[in-house]
Parts: C-alpha cells; structure tokens; sequence
C-alpha cells in the first residue's frame, strides 16, 4: 500500500533508464555539431565501462564462488592459504583493469567536454541517451562488481587468517570501482539519475559502502 505515496520521479527512475524521461532540451545552447561530439564521447565512455564490467564481472563471480567453496567446508577442514592463493591473484587482475579503465575514461574526453555539461544537467536532471546508456553501465559495475567485493569483504570475517592476507587487496579494489564511478558521476551530473535507480532497486545500500553515502541521507531513516 505504499504504493500510494510514493514519488512519482522515483518510480519512473526505478523502472529502468528504458523508462527515464527523454532529455529536455530546455536551455540547450549547443549546435547540433556540439551534441554529436558530445553524444560520440558519452557513447565512447559507455563502452569502455561495458567492456571493463565484460572482464571484471566473471573475475567477481568466480571469487565469490572459491568464497562460497571454503565456506561450505566445515571449520576445520577450511584451507585459508589456499582460498588466499585462489582470490589474490582475480582480485589483482581485476583492480588493473579497473586502473586501466580509469586511464582510458580520462583520454577519452582529454577536452572536458562532458565534464562541462555536468552544472546544466545537475540542474534539469536529465541525462541524453548516450547518458542513459553510461548510467546503466555504471549501475552494472556498481552491483555486480561493487556489490559482491563488499559481499566479499564481510564473508572474510569468517576467515580470519585469509582476511590479513586479502583485506588490503579487496579495499584497493572497492577503491577502484569508488574512484571510477565518481569521477564519472561528478564529470556528467548524472547522480540523481543514477542515485534514482539504485535507491528504487535497493543497490543504495552498496553505493553507500562505495563511499557514496551522502547521497542517500535518508538511508539511515529506513527500517
């Protein structure tokens, strides 16, 4: 029933960005040359995060399924070095590419063209759709790789003697997705399009362990 009172932006966002309204093209002063430049990059960007979610998405899942191996073991058959030398290196593969996203998102808009845009949209909260498409990505690196490193990150309490030796591995990695997804979001002015969705799907919770907390200030108020 609480249904009735809900926030009818907040129910269009949560459906899905198929769903987003179109972008308003209210106060727009660019030429038609400047919008395709800038849809080109915005599309280029989307890219290069899908292609990074492509990589990093099967390293994630297959940490979580050598977690979820050890975790069916009984306590004293748990092999921690070996869960330390089967999640070690997919953690360190997995932050390069990030890294190397991050380098490849900087050179793929060296003008700051997008970056320019980011006032105009914080304020009409629109997004294009090669916007749209860069938010959905985003929101798949959030939750498939954010979402199950922090799932990763709790479980090592049951693993003591593995967590001193992959605690620093799996914070440099949340580090990466934190730091890409920021930049990103800061650069477009997409958070309220993007916050929107993760609030409506409850991926809230993972963007505030990203470090994104401040965003949701009505987190802490939910039971």
């Amino acid at each position: 029933m609480s249904h009735l009172h809900q926030d009818p932006a907040t129910s269009r966002a949560g459906e899905g960005l198929e769903n987003a309204p179109p972008p308003s093209t209210t106060n727009d002063d660019r030429t038609d040359e400047e919008r395709k430049k800038e849809g080109n990059i915005a599309e280029r960007l989307s890219r290069l995060i899908e292609d990074a979610n492509s990589r990093v998405v099967p390293l994630t899942k297959m940490i979580r399924k050598h977690i979820e191996n050890m975790e069916a073991h009984p306590d004293n058959e748990r092999n921690e070095d070996k869960l330390v030398q089967q999640v070690r290196p997919l953690l360190q593969q997995a932050e390069k590419i990030m890294n190397e996203c991050q380098g490849m998102v900087k050179g793929a808009d060296p003008d700051n063209k997008i970056s320019n845009k980011a006032k105009r949209h914080q304020q009409a909260h629109t997004a294009t759709p090669e916007e749209q498409r860069l938010a959905e990505a985003l929101k798949v690196m959030i939750e498939e790789v954010g979402g199950t490193i922090e799932w990763a990150r709790d479980k090592l309490d049951s693993f003591p003697k593995a967590k001193r030796d992959l605690v620093a591995g799996v914070g440099m990695l949340l580090a990466a997705v934190s730091n890409l997804v920021n930049n990103l979001l800061s650069g477009l002015g997409l958070n309220s399009l993007l916050t929107g969705i993760l609030g409506a799907t409850g991926l809230d919770k993972i963007f505030i362990g990203l470090g994104f907390g401040h965003l949701f200030p009505n987190a802490n108020k939910k039971k």
